[in-house]
């Protein structure tokens, strides 16, 4: 009886080890997995010599296409200056850059699919988001307002009760509005739009009340408008929204090149004359967030 129970528990004891070793080996390989896959967009550029850049076609003043049908705006350019620092890093000086459209609902899935090495268009930073890619730096700030006719009596949100909203689809502002419908019993007839130039559209052809997104976005519509004094953009700041380049995740190598190369813009103040540069057409003053937003990444190299 003794002897049964001993070989029983050594039994146990040697069981007890191969799931130990067993355990050990499971996650020696999933370690080994994950540093195979760590940075595989630079693994990419690298053997390519090529950096594939996410741009949009509407998104005025941040990504758009200009007279000539050439990507330009404010992310643009400080993509512009990521490649610059990558041809540096990587010693890549022929670093070839090729421009894709995206759009609200093809950015993450193309950063996912690595059809994108980065985005630079006006993709908000959210906790969601965070769950499928990563951001650099916060690059600007802008909250959501609202895009109606001059000729509207529709100030303020709830003004819109009972009206017809267009917004972008697959965006904060659709999340948040929704939420908001839904918590005030506002009865809005919330319209997905798929770009910034339906949701204009919507407006000026009368079939949405108002266009509700970044303001940022809003006054860049209005300015290219054929007449922007007939649109005014109106109500309470509704949101917080820090914009940022995005990146598939696990890749820190690109996106401390990245946000090393944000951070000089910020500290020498290259960041502020950009921004002059592209939201002053828009006579879009620099808000308060965004100066801090300048301020806090100017991190020390």
């Amino acid at each position: 009886m003794n002897g049964k129970n001993a070989e029983s528990k050594a039994c146990s004891k040697l069981a007890g080890s191969i799931a130990i070793m067993a355990a050990l080996f499971c996650s020696g390989v999933q370690v080994q997995a994950q540093a195979q896959t760590a940075d595989s967009t630079i693994a990419r550029i690298k053997a390519s010599n090529k950096v594939k850049i996410g741009v949009r076609d509407f998104s005025v003043p941040f990504s758009y296409l200009d007279a000539n049908q050439k990507p330009t705006g404010y992310s643009v350019e400080l993509c512009e200056a990521v490649v610059e620092s990558l041809k540096k890093e990587l010693n890549l000086p022929s670093l070839e850059v090729v421009m894709q459209s995206v759009d609200l609902s093809t950015r993450i899935p193309l950063i996912q699919n690595a059809t994108i090495d980065m985005e630079c268009g006006s993709t908000v930073n959210t906790l969601t988001r965070q769950r499928q890619v990563d951001f650099s730096y916060v690059t600007a700030v802008a909250s959501d307002q609202l895009l109606v006719k001059a000729s509207s009596p529709i100030k303020e949100l709830e003004d819109l009760a009972g009206k017809v909203v267009a917004l972008p689809n697959a965006s904060t502002s659709l999340t948040m509005l929704t939420s908001i419908n839904n918590k005030k019993h506002l009865n809005m007839r919330l319209m997905s739009v798929r770009d910034q130039a339906e949701g204009f559209l919507a407006v000026q052809t009368g079939r949405a009340d108002a266009y509700i997104t970044d303001n940022t976005i809003l006054y860049g519509l209005r300015k290219d408008a054929k007449n922007p004094a007939e649109f005014r953009i109106t109500g309470r700041p509704l949101s917080y929204l820090p914009y940022g380049i995005m990146v598939a995740k696990n890749n820190s190598t690109l996106l401390a090149i990245i946000n090393r190369t944000i951070a000089e813009k910020f500290r020498n103040g290259d960041g502020k004359t950009m921004y002059d540069k592209w939201f002053g057409q828009l006579n879009m003053p620099l808000s308060p967030l965004t100066k801090a937003a300048f301020d806090i990444n100017a991190i020390p190299e």
